[in-house]
């Protein structure tokens, strides 16, 4: 597929892409969001507002507040867009200002939301089948078939009603859409432009309202429903349920491998405008299909040529590789990696497989799993499962537990009374969590309509936050489990095998925050043989650190029936939840970040990405499929052949997903010094990418901390 990597950049693409980083109201702003979009959120409040008496339950309130936002949301078509929908993000005139300001006053009347929201993947299929309109009919007969004399049957009645609420209001703001279009292509100036805008219109007119026809068409179905959501969702694995429309129009001739790449670009560009800062979408190509058979379609190279063309932080793109991917195409992934584009996420397939049928998911769920649009393992199309749900600062329950111990208690005794107050924290934070989807099966959090691509909820009449959906885990997420693991190691070296301190001259150089303690914390940072290094001892406590946590969960059961599985990575959590936590036993001081994710701590692991990587998959993170990032820091210059063999090694592990960052350190001191000659400068932070110099100095501070390897 060579032939995919050397197709030329459409010349609209980096016209559109420096206009939605630099010009567009969110590179003003970048705080603003799709789901904090101020026009989005004044429409919800006037639309809860006024259907108050209409709707005789808070969830049939929320679908006709929904309608409201999507039957008056502004139609927005950009010059040389081909993939079309996203938030009105321009500043209010002084009216809108003042009905914003007015909603706004109201917004405590809104019921509160709770737990985790969307997060997920849908299933594409009844959408790209049937259509808006399509699925308004099955809705309708599902209605029909209600016996309203039936009580029982009054909450399929209320799913199948809101779910059309919201469709209805879709239909119309698809409608508009398409009126724009047609507008600007009556007042277009040249032939080419009204070449554009009536294509756009007959697109339009099409999707998502009607089946999808071509390749054309099925992008842009898929990315109106999805934005018109207001959330975090992934793709799924476009390179295999978007191919059909592909050779179709392939074999037609009305779609050239040159304009599926400019349409995918497009596609991959809308990412700007619809995702803020610290969030992402996400998608996943490669792996398996339903049938366990080794995907490699042509649209793979495209969705990866994408990332080269745009190089964004968005969508995040994962790459499954499984024994069966080929030479030619591992080395394109590595390419993409050493150029610097922090993308694709390598994912260990078959391990992720493995685990998925061993936590009760069935085969064709778990070959075609995805990321949830971080590293969170979840389903396409079956997903009820809450994630990060909660975060646990692990450290911090480390040190409340080594605030109560003395001198006379063993290592032992120390590690017993810190699973036993980790067990106790995890009672008390997961009541919360199961009260918050017991407050969500009453008063749905996410968009009615997102679970009507989410089975089994159209066939149980149940919305996916009701447990409508097949699969519907918990997945609570632990940060510093790397700290812990070390501090117990720093612990046991220091106190009970060296005898270097007591317990009590260790805590009083924590309280310190090491001031007056230099020399220990020096001792500790550079002779104590740490977690990453290949030492059996720190190895050892490691893993009894990470078979604590999941023994620690195992046999607990949600509202929903489902069991729940940890997983271990940080997004930027660690930094957010760094800046609270004291010092630690590790050699870390007062608010500096946790561990990034799954990795050792940060400048630790020092003898190399392979002996790191080793020393990781000996806890078994494949098992936490609540998500886990294992970063690797590699300088400028490396080879693709080295990469690939990285990664083909990283297959025979228990890990489960792989980032990396191919940047030397001393150019992120001079980002760091002169941001505005730096400003494309990628970096994977947790388990997304953002652009460095937009990151807060501590988080830019910590990602210089990692350790920096060759190969």
């Amino acid at each position: 597929m060579e032939h995919i990597v050397r197709l030329p950049i459409s010349e609209r693409v980096p016209l559109l892409r420096d206009y939605y980083l630099h010009h567009s109201p969110i590179a003003v702003d970048r705080e603003l969001t799709t789901w904090h979009c101020h026009r989005s959120l004044m429409l919800y409040i006037e639309g809860w507002d006024k259907y108050g008496k209409q709707a005789p339950t808070t969830r049939l309130r929320r679908a006709y507040a929904e309608a409201h936002v999507l039957r008056n949301t502004k139609p927005i078509i950009l010059p040389h867009e081909l993939i079309v929908g996203q938030p009105d993000l321009r500043e209010f005139s002084p009216e809108e200002q003042a009905r914003y300001d007015a909603a706004y006053a109201q917004k405590g009347t809104l019921p509160p939301k709770r737990g985790r929201a969307d997060h997920l993947a849908m299933d594409y299929g009844l959408l790209l089948e049937r259509g808006v309109e399509g699925m308004l009919e099955i809705l309708n007969e599902k209605l029909a078939a209600i016996d309203l004399c039936d009580g029982m049957q009054i909450e399929h009645y209320e799913y199948y009603l809101g779910c059309k609420i919201e469709l209805e209001g879709l239909k119309d703001m698809c409608l508009s859409y398409a009126d724009e279009a047609r507008r600007l292509f009556v007042t277009a100036q040249t032939q080419a432009e009204k070449d554009e805008y009536k294509a756009l219109y007959d697109v339009l007119l099409q999707v998502p309202l009607k089946p999808a026809r071509t390749f054309r068409e099925a992008l842009q179905s898929i990315h109106t429903y999805t934005w018109s959501l207001y959330g975090l969702y992934s793709f799924g694995k476009p390179d295999i349920y978007l191919m059909p429309y592909y050779e179709r129009d392939i074999k037609d001739g009305v779609l050239t491998p040159a304009l599926a790449q400019e349409l995918i670009d497009c596609f991959f560009l809308q990412s700007v405008p619809n995702m803020s800062a610290w969030a992402a979408e996400g998608m996943m190509l490669g792996g398996y299909d339903e049938n366990g058979t080794s995907v490699e379609t042509p649209l793979t190279w495209h969705f990866l040529k994408a990332i080269e063309d745009t190089h964004l932080p968005d969508p995040n793109v994962g790459f499954c590789v499984t024994e069966q991917t080929s030479d030619e195409i591992l080395q394109y992934v590595a390419r993409l990696i050493a150029d610097g584009h922090c993308q694709p996420t390598v994912w260990n397939t078959d391990a992720v497989v493995r685990s998925m049928l061993q936590n009760g998911f069935d085969a064709k769920a778990a070959n075609t799993f995805t990321l949830s649009t971080c590293v969170e393992v979840t389903p396409i199309g079956a997903s009820g499962i809450s994630i990060t749900s909660p975060y646990i600062n692990l450290l911090q329950i480390f040190l409340d537990t080594l605030e109560d111990c003395d001198d006379g208690i063993d290592f032992d005794g120390v590690f017993q009374a810190f699973a036993s107050r980790f067990s106790r924290y995890c009672d008390e934070a997961l009541l919360q969590e199961n009260f918050w989807q017991l407050e969500r099966g009453r008063n749905s959090h996410d968009p009615l309509r997102t679970s009507l691509l989410i089975h089994d909820c159209l066939e149980r009449g149940l919305s996916h936050d009701s447990g409508g959906a097949r699969y519907n885990h918990m997945e609570p997420n632990i940060l510093g489990m790397q700290n812990v693991g070390e501090s117990f190691n720093c612990l046991y070296r220091l106190v009970y095998e060296e005898k270097k301190v007591t317990l009590r001259e260790l805590k009083a150089a924590l309280k310190a925050d090491f001031v007056g303690y230099e020399e220990l914390r020096a001792y500790i940072m550079n002779k104590i043989p740490h977690f990453g290094t290949g030492d059996e001892t720190a190895t050892a406590i490691q893993k009894c650190v990470a078979d604590t946590v999941m023994q620690t969960f195992h046999g607990r059961i949600t509202p929903r029936g489902a069991t729940v599985v940890p997983g271990a990575f940080s997004y930027r959590e660690h930094e957010i939840q760094g800046r609270v936590t004291p010092a630690s036993p590790d050699g870390r001081r007062r608010g500096a970040p946790l561990n990034d994710g799954s990795c050792p701590v940060q400048g630790y692991d020092n003898m190399g990405p392979t002996v790191s990587i080793a020393c990781t998959s000996a806890w078994q993170p494949v098992g936490f499929l609540g998500g886990t990032t294992v970063n690797v820091k590699i300088n400028r210059g490396v080879s693709t052949d080295k990469l690939v063999a990285l990664i083909k090694g990283y297959l025979k592990t228990d890990c489960a997903q792989m980032q990396f960052n191919v940047v030397d350190t001393e150019e992120l001191l001079r980002a760091q010094a002169h941001p505005e000659q730096h400003g494309d400068l990628l970096v994977r932070v947790g388990g997304y990418s953002d652009f460095f110099v937009k990151l807060p100095t501590s988080l830019q501070n910590e990602i210089i901390s990692r350790s920096a390897n060759e190969l």
